[in-house]
């Protein structure tokens, strides 16, 4: 909540023309379907690895907004939620431990999990903040599907080179439990698998 109110006071005062109470009222509208508990994995320790990809999402993006931001208050409201949600990271993982003791999960589902979420953050959460987005500064104009393709497209030649891959991926590895030597000898390949990804991504579109 102190995230929001922090950057919604930053966009009322750098963006003043923008209708921040408009657009999160169609965001929410669009996704609070999709908050119901039969959305919950099926135990307590697979939601929790399923919030560990969230909490990864939100660190690096903010990570890289503050490492390219220009203007001084974004970039430092940026570099501060980004290290609020490498905090709340750190606090779901202590909890999918607790419940990995107890439910004992296959690596194959924690990696489902992990999967998953990843995919439903793509498909829905950016998704309808996107047309949010799009609705409130197009009045009139229809959205489709096509503008956020457009969107995402441009967003991942934009970053191809500058999200932080290798924090990403350690905090993506890490409820897999891997041995500490194979975790370091598959980050590097891991790191370049996901820069390779989106680069040819990008050429591709």
């Amino acid at each position: 909540m102190q995230h929001g109110a922090a950057l919604k006071r930053y966009v009322e005062t750098a963006w003043p023309d923008f209708d921040w109470d408009a657009a999160y009222r169609n965001f929410l509208a669009d996704y609070s379907p999709f908050c119901t508990l039969d959305r919950l994995a099926e135990t307590r320790a697979l939601e929790m690895v399923a919030r560990c990809v969230v909490e990864t999402g939100t660190a690096t993006f903010y990570r890289m907004l503050s490492e390219l931001s220009p203007d001084p208050v974004l970039k430092r409201l940026a570099a501060e939620i980004s290290t609020d949600e490498v905090r709340h990271y750190k606090h779901f993982y202590r909890y999918f431990l607790r419940y990995q003791a107890l439910e004992r999960p296959s690596r194959a589902a924690v990696m489902r999990a992990l999967w998953n979420r990843a995919a439903e953050v793509e498909s829905e959460d950016a998704f309808y903040a996107f047309k949010a987005l799009f609705v409130a500064r197009n009045p009139g104009i229809e959205f489709r599907r096509s503008d956020y393709a457009a969107y995402r497209d441009g967003v991942v030649q934009f970053a191809r080179r500058r999200f932080p891959h290798a924090m990403a991926v350690k905090m993506l590895l890490k409820p897999l439990g891997l041995n500490a030597m194979v975790g370091r000898a598959m980050l590097p390949a891991i790191t370049s698998a996901t820069r390779l990804f989106m680069r040819l991504y990008a050429e591709k579109a």
